[in-house]
């Protein structure tokens, strides 16, 4: 049990960081000012508004399935990719990105085991 519980703390932390981060984008906070002055964004063949919106909505996305459980391990690799992104453009400058690509690679790579849709699936197929 308390592993269950140590799975759903991590996961709902993880998810909460995600989803304010990604409401955030939307509210222009500072990384999305961020994102519009850096170089990679910039050059890409697209307005830089649209990677603010796209990164906004796939943390938001993100976030919200990790708090319901829903597709944990697919959403905690999106996570782990997006983490190992940031600290590549940022050249490591945001220390808690590595605690926060730590959480999100144990997710990816552990089964469900929590109070969320995932979990409920499996036990309901189990039976």
């Amino acid at each position: 049990m308390k592993q269950k519980i140590a799975f759903l703390i991590l996961r709902l932390g993880l998810g909460v960081v995600f989803l304010l981060f990604g409401v955030g984008k939307f509210r222009n906070d500072i990384w999305a000012q961020t994102i519009r002055t850096m170089d990679f964004f910039l050059k890409l063949p697209w307005d830089v508004n649209l990677s603010v919106l796209l990164i906004g909505s796939i943390e938001t996305a993100t976030g919200i399935a990790l708090i319901s459980g829903l597709f944990t391990r697919f959403f905690a690799l999106a996570a782990a990719v997006q983490l190992a992104g940031i600290l590549v453009l940022l050249k490591f400058q945001e220390f808690r990105d590595i605690g926060l690509l730590a959480a999100a690679i144990y997710l990816a790579m552990v089964r469900p085991e929590s109070f969320g849709i995932d979990y409920l699936w499996k036990k309901r197929r189990d039976k």
